[in-house]
């Protein structure tokens, strides 16, 4: 089903140009040939279709050859953002439990370090940015180059890592069958063959795993770059590379636009996305009027191995649109204690519940045992608070969890408090968000400083940095005697968001991410 169709995509479009990374163009047959050879090393590694390999790369070729290759060896994939710190390379590892792990030459010595010393008996796979050159006749192509769906359509196919509210891993399982509907939809709803797509996105995130492998489904050309987001080079790229879609998040498009210069209208432009959190009126509609182009918003979940809600061709402009095809959604009463899944009042906000084929049918830990986390007639509730209108538009306007969306990111408050109380001179600590105009809300942390005196809050912030990844990171930090708690002796989240939710004015340390 969804391997089968990447396969077929390979062999499909040949000596087009599949990946463009700043270094090199690979083309289609090139990704092919490098993905078998990876895969050929991986496959006696693979026992059981729950047998699993983690890709542990930056943005480029090596990422999308290494990507297919697992699938081609018939495990599952195991995306590792490149950008986590060791200490968190370590936590989703320990979770995932894959068979091997690949990464980039630089790389391997020290992973294979860090999984020795972690228990883990692991393959580490060096996968270099270029493709070999080949040497001798090429080996097969195509459908006899990789392999076709050995197991059910429901097996897992993906296994994507995001943070749960404990602030534990929660490595999610996704079948060839969400990934199938997933993509296929983005495909034929946001793709045509001559297209070149910028994602200037990690791909190892689920809306970046969704942008790139629905693009080489279409066999158009995708556009990626191993650094860091710079806006002035990434407008170059647009103009020089002919880019006819972009696909980021809302963050991206606001440093676009503040390093153009005046008006900016490239001429290739027919599409462009945004998702990973809500995109602001004001941002669409400046976008609109400078370059030409409506910014479409959607929504998506990891649970969904993609989009759950996308724009109609004529409507739905300002929401993040109705529910993709084969996905059931429900707005409930958020309020009702006894979470009986009933509507919300017509007029207000509720939570979005979605049920589908499309759903994880749970997370995995080491063992692999999957725990579902869907209730018992299979409703996922996704925390997002909506308005859903006449036309069946839904509009996301919150959210009944703490979790912090920033730049697209998710942050889920309890991973960088453990952190925090890990200093010797923290007592305890909270995370709430703050609005930030960039990046939508960034995290800020309040502290309780311990029996030997407050601590420096750059000595904070740097302990948080060589444990977190840097969007992690408290923008800044503020010192408490106690935390307020409910009446239960619970953290009181909404009474921190009161007192400490708004920016002070004078000498508020700032973290330098």
């Amino acid at each position: 089903m969804f391997r089968d169709a990447l396969i077929d995509a390979l062999s499909a479009n040949d000596a087009g140009i599949a990946v463009l990374d700043g270094t090199a163009a690979h083309s289609y047959a090139e990704l092919d040939d490098w993905s078998s050879s990876l895969a050929a090393t991986l496959r006696p590694l693979a026992d059981t279709p729950q047998d699993c390999a983690a890709v542990l790369l930056p943005n480029g070729g090596s990422w999308i050859a290494a990507y297919l290759a697992v699938h081609k060896a018939g495990m599952a994939v195991a995306p590792v953002n490149a950008v986590l710190t060791e200490h968190e390379i370590a936590r989703v590892l320990e979770h995932v439990r894959p068979r091997a792990v690949l990464t980039g030459p630089e790389q391997a010595d020290g992973v294979e370090e860090l999984c020795t010393g972690r228990g883990l008996r692991v393959h580490v796979i060096a996968v270099p940015p270029e493709r070999p050159v080949a040497r001798g006749p090429r080996g097969p192509r195509g459908a006899a180059g990789g392999v076709r769906q050995r197991s059910g359509a429901d097996a897992p196919c993906m296994v994507m890592h995001t943070s749960g509210s404990t602030g534990a891993c929660r490595p999610l399982v996704q079948t060839g069958r969400a990934l199938h509907l997933a993509t296929g939809f983005w495909r034929h709803r946001h793709r045509a063959p001559d297209d070149v797509v910028a994602v200037p996105i990690p791909l190892a995130h689920a809306y970046g795993h969704l942008a790139a492998v629905s693009t080489l489904l279409a066999g158009a050309t995708l556009l990626v770059s191993s650094r860091a987001f710079e806006p002035a080079r990434w407008l170059e790229e647009l103009a020089a590379r002919d880019v006819t879609v972009v696909e980021a998040v809302p963050t991206v498009y606001r440093g676009l636009l503040e390093a153009a210069d005046g008006p900016w209208r490239p001429t290739a432009l027919r599409r462009c996305l945004s998702a990973g959190q809500q995109t602001p009126a004001d941002l669409r509609e400046d976008w609109h009027r400078r370059t030409g182009v409506e910014l479409l918003q959607s929504w998506g979940m990891t649970e969904l191995g993609g989009p759950g809600l996308s724009p109609t061709a004529d409507s739905c402009r300002d929401s993040a649109g109705v529910p993709v095809p084969g996905l059931e959604v429900r707005v409930v009463d958020h309020r009702a204690a006894d979470a009986s899944g009933r509507p919300a009042p017509a007029g207000t906000a509720g939570e979005l519940w979605v049920r589908g084929a499309q759903v994880t049918p749970g997370r995995r830990d080491g063992s692999r045992q999957v725990t579902p986390v869907t209730d018992d007639d299979g409703w996922l509730r996704t925390g997002d608070l909506v308005l859903r209108d006449e036309h069946g538009c839904v509009r996301v306007v919150g959210r009944s969890k703490d979790t912090i969306m920033t730049g697209g990111y998710s942050v889920e408050p309890a991973e960088v408090e453990d952190v925090l109380r890990a200093h010797p001179r923290v007592e305890d600590a909270a995370v709430i968000a703050r609005a930030d105009h960039r990046r939508g809300e960034v995290p800020h942390a309040v502290v309780v400083p311990g029996p030997g005196g407050r601590p420096d809050a750059e000595e904070l912030l740097g302990h948080c940095r060589r444990l977190l990844a840097r969007y992690k990171v408290p923008r800044s930090v503020d010192f408490a005697e106690r935390l307020p708690l409910s009446a239960t002796g619970k953290l009181d989240r909404a009474a921190l968001r009161e007192r400490y939710g708004a920016p002070e004015q004078e000498d508020m340390p700032h973290a330098a991410v």
